[in-house]
C-alpha cells in the first residue's frame, strides 16, 4: 500500500482531492458573461488556475507581485497594494481571493477596500485555510523559513510563500469583519479534502485520511475542517 494507492483509493473526484479545484467551481457559479471580475492577490498565475479569461466582461488581478502584470489568466493585472485598491467605488460585480486572508495581518482596510469597489449587489467569494485545523495550528508553531521548506517539498517556488498572520481565518471573525464592512453573510463552508501535508509516508496519509472522514463525517466537527469558503454580498441599492 502506498501514498498514491490511497489517494486513488479515497480520492478518485479531483473536487475531493483539491481544494481550489472546488473553489472555483462555487466561483463559476456565480460570475456571468459580462461581469468585471477582480482577484486580490492573483500572483504570476502559477499556483491557482481558473478560465475567467473570455467567459466575464474583464478578469483583472492586483498583487504587490509584480509577476501579476504578465498573469497569463488576467485581462489586466496590476501591481498594488491590495489594502488600498487603484479602482474607483463600485467597480466590479465579483471581488474573490485563493488563499490571501491569511498573509493579512490588519483585514479592517481590505475587507473596507472590497465592499468600496463592490457593487451594489455584487459578491465576494474567498478561499482561506481554517485557523482551527491541525494544519494552522502547527503553521502558527513554526517560522516562514519551514513554511518554504515544506512548500518546496509540495512543488511550491519559495516565493509564492508569504509570512501568515491568521487575522480573519474562522467563521465567526470573517462574519464578523464583513458585516462590519456593511456585507451580508450568504455562506460560509468549512470542508477537509485529502491530508496533502501528511503525504510524506503512507502511515501519516492514512491517519490523515481517518481524520478528514470523521471531520466531514459530522457538522458538529466543521471548525476543525481545514479550508473555508466564504461568500459575501453587497446590500443592492434599492435594499
Amino acid at each position: 500500500m502506498s501514498v498514491a494507492s490511497l489517494r486513488r483509493r479515497f480520492y478518485p473526484d479531483p473536487i475531493l482531492r483539491d481544494p481550489v479545484a472546488r473553489f472555483v467551481r462555487r466561483l463559476e457559479a456565480h460570475v456571468k458573461p459580462g461581469d468585471r471580475v477582480l482577484d486580490i492577490g492573483a500572483g504570476a498565475g502559477e499556483r491557482n488556475t481558473y478560465s475567467l479569461k473570455g467567459r466575464v466582461g474583464q478578469i483583472v488581478g492586483v498583487d504587490v507581485d509584480p509577476r501579476v502584470v504578465t498573469n497569463p489568466l488576467l485581462d489586466v493585472g496590476l501591481s498594488a497594494d491590495i489594502c488600498s485598491l487603484p479602482f474607483q467605488d463600485a467597480s466590479f460585480d465579483v471581488v474573490f481571493s485563493i488563499y490571501v486572508f491569511e498573509h493579512v495581518p490588519n483585514p479592517g482596510p481590505l475587507v473596507a477596500e472590497i465592499a468600496r469597489v463592490l457593487r451594489p449587489g455584487g459578491v465576494c467569494l474567498s478561499l482561506t485555510p481554517n485557523a482551527y485545523h491541525y494544519v494552522t495550528l502547527l503553521s502558527r508553531l513554526t517560522p516562514t523559513s519551514f513554511h518554504k521548506t515544506v512548500n518546496a517539498w509540495l512543488g511550491r517556488a519559495a516565493e509564492d510563500t508569504f509570512p501568515t498572520c491568521y487575522t480573519m481565518n474562522s467563521a465567526r471573525v470573517l462574519r464578523r469583519q464583513f458585516a462590519e464592512a456593511g456585507l451580508d453573510t450568504v455562506s460560509i463552508e468549512a470542508f477537509e479534502v485529502q491530508p496533502n501535508y501528511l503525504a510524506f509516508s503512507t502511515l501519516t496519509y492514512a491517519l490523515g485520511i481517518v481524520y478528514e472522514r470523521i471531520v466531514n463525517f459530522t457538522e458538529r466537527a466543521a471548525s476543525l475542517r481545514v479550508n473555508l469558503i466564504s461568500t459575501f454580498r453587497k446590500q443592492p441599492a434599492n435594499a
